[in-house]
Formats: C-alpha cells, sequence, structure tokens
C-alpha cells in the first residue's frame, strides 16, 4: 500500500520513475532521454494504470480465496477489509484507464505539458489484456490486433517479450484463439530456432541459452520480416515461449483452484497429416499434467489428456500396490475441434 502512495502524481496517477523502470528502455514514448534512468516522472502511461487495476483486481481475488478458509477462531478474519481495499484500487485504476481514451486509441498523458501524446505503441493495448477496456473500446481496437502497431515506434511487435506478452494477451482475450495462437508460434519458432541450433549463430550466440530480444530480420524472394534471437544472453525472460505454448497453442488456462480448461489451438503451420505432439510433464499444483495430440484434419485433432497427484513419499521408498494405482489418476480421450474449451475438474 505504501508503495501505490509512493509512485502516484500530485493527481494520484501512478507513474515511472525512470524508462528503466517500466522495462521499456528508453522507449520514444516517454519523451526525449539521456539514458533509461532520465526522469519521466510527468507521464502518465496508459499500461501502468491499467496494469495496477489488474494487480488490484487478483489481490482482491485472491484476499476472498483466503477469507473462505480463514479459521482462526481467536483473531477477526483480517481478509473481508483488504478484498474492500484492493477491489477500490481496482476500481478506481479501471476508471482512470478509461479516461485515458482519445480518438479511437489509448493515449499516454504529459502532466506538464498538458497535452496526450500522438504515438501509437503495441504497449498501448494493454488494458485490454489487463481486462480493464470496456466493450466499445474493445470493438475499435479488434482491428488493430490483426496489424498491430510497432513498440517505441521503431521495434517490430514481437521484438520483447513484455510487449509480445501484452499483445498475445490482448489477442487471446478478445476471443481471437486462432490470431493468439499464430502470433505466439511465430514467436516460440523464432525462440526455439535459434535455442536449439548446434552452432553458434552469426553473432557468436551460445545454442541452448535464452536471450534478451528478438531481432527482424528479411527471408525469402519477397523480403518477408522474421525473427532471430538477440541481445545478452540468459535472460529468464526465455519462460515466455513455454507460457506461450502452454496457454495459447494447448489452451490450457485455470478459472479456480479445483478446475482446469483446454482449448487447443495449434497454428496452421502444425496441422500436419497424422503429426503428434507431446507436452509433458507440466507441473500444476499438487499435480502433474500432460497432453497429447494427434492431427487428424485441418479442424479436428485426437488428444489424450492426463492428471496424476505428485507423489510426495520417498522416491527410493518401495511403492505398495495402492500407491502404484495412483489414487486420484484421471485419463481422458476425446476427438474435438481447434479452439474448442473442455473442463475438467481436479481431484484432492
Amino acid at each position: 500500500r505504501w508503495w501505490l502512495d509512493h509512485r502516484r502524481d500530485g493527481e494520484g496517477w501512478e507513474i515511472y520513475g525512470c524508462s528503466w523502470e517500466s522495462g521499456q528502455d528508453v522507449s520514444s514514448r516517454f519523451g526525449p532521454q539521456q539514458t533509461g534512468g532520465t526522469i519521466i516522472q510527468h507521464l502518465r502511461p496508459v499500461d501502468l494504470q491499467a496494469s495496477i487495476a489488474q494487480s488490484a483486481a487478483l489481490l482482491a481475488s485472491w484476499a476472498e480465496m483466503l477469507s473462505l478458509t480463514y479459521t482462526d477462531e481467536t483473531v477477526p478474519n483480517p481478509y473481508p477489509a483488504d478484498i474492500a481495499f484492493w477491489q477500490e484500487v481496482a476500481n478506481e485504476f479501471t476508471e482512470k484507464t478509461r479516461l485515458m481514451w482519445r480518438d479511437g486509441w489509448f493515449h499516454d498523458y504529459d502532466s506538464v505539458r498538458q497535452v496526450w501524446s500522438s504515438e501509437r505503441d503495441a504497449m498501448h493495448l494493454a488494458p485490454i489484456f489487463c481486462d480493464v477496456a470496456d466493450q466499445s473500446q474493445i470493438e475499435q481496437l479488434r482491428s488493430t490486433l490483426a496489424e498491430p502497431p510497432r513498440h517505441s515506434s521503431q521495434w517490430a511487435p514481437l521484438s520483447w517479450p513484455p510487449v509480445v506478452l501484452t499483445l498475445i494477451g490482448a489477442t487471446a482475450a478478445v476471443h481471437m484463439p486462432q490470431e493468439a495462437a499464430e502470433l505466439a508460434y511465430r514467436f516460440i519458432d523464432s525462440s526455439f530456432r535459434s535455442t536449439d541450433s548446434r552452432e553458434l549463430d552469426e553473432y557468436g550466440g551460445l545454442p541452448g541459452v535464452t536471450r534478451e530480444y528478438r531481432r527482424t530480420i528479411t527471408k525469402g524472394k519477397w523480403g518477408e520480416i522474421d525473427y532471430a534471437n538477440a541481445g545478452i544472453e540468459g535472460y529468464g525472460w526465455g519462460a515466455l515461449s513455454v507460457h506461450l505454448l502452454i496457454r495459447h497453442l494447448l489452451g490450457l488456462y485455470a478459472t479456480d483452484p479445483d478446475t482446469i480448461v483446454l482449448a487447443p489451438t495449434m497454428p496452421q503451420a502444425l496441422r500436419r497429416l497424422g503429426a503428434t505432439y507431446t507436452v509433458a510433464p507440466i507441473p500444476w499444483g499438487k499435480h502433474i499434467l500432460s497432453f497429447t495430440c494427434q492431427i487428424k484434419n485441418a479442424h479436428n485433432y485426437e488428444a489424450t489428456f492426463h492428471i496424476r497427484p505428485r507423489i510426495q513419499a520417498d522416491p527410493l521408498e518401495e511403492k505398495t500396490e495402492e500407491q502404484s494405482e495412483m489414487v486420484g489418476e484421471q485419463e481422458h480421450h476425446w476427438e474435438g475441434t481447434w479452439g474448442e474449451e473442455r473442463t475438467f475438474l481436479l481431484d484432492h
């Protein structure tokens, strides 16, 4: 709560101290900067207001879940007050974000010059990703998701991981799963081709080591734009490819702690007749998941989804017959169409 007050300007808007703090180093949307450490506290960024609203809503929902399990009879339940506090923050910043809508786009605001930014950036799609844009705003931005603007006026939309997460998350949020899957595949493919290489790339990058961002390259007769790994080695952002694979190609997510939804949506390039794809093991709370699908045709697939509880016993200890049967284990088989949702309940 201290942080919320510490980083607000005089009128209650959230601000970045500098562009390094935003993760968007020296972005042109923040105005002239000597370095990423240049003070930009005069600017009210759209994506920051939206992310505060989203984060507060998450904290309110977690406090609600904790409240339902609170059993201490000696101390009053503290979570209802937390729910109310964070929901108030979520409501405040949802409203603030929507007020930044001008002429069919979300714009940053310069509080010193008192002008709205004219720049359009892929990060301005954050209100959709953060679930704070209203329906009218979403409908006006829907077509933009297919051809998003560049980031910081010079970077292609799939160059930087934070931008990729925002763009693909926004695309999925407006119920465009196929488009989200195609974008995710393009990012994953460019990452994997470099990471799985058996030799150094042209810049001496080590195979098997994740990189900072994706540079654009041209290929083919018509100069098609593609991406390749670039930048500093050893960044944890490589985890984004794993997230995109699980969330947008498998369509795997949770609606609550006891429920899993699967909505596989393979990109066109992977829908090769008879091809089989398996993702395993996927640690999921107290469970281990595995998913296999075989391509039947352009529209259909056959799938097997396996759920088993994690074994906490000593791995060297001989298992009993009852343990071997894996109480709570589930295996599901079905034939489905791409993007079709199926719901599964987890056993405890």
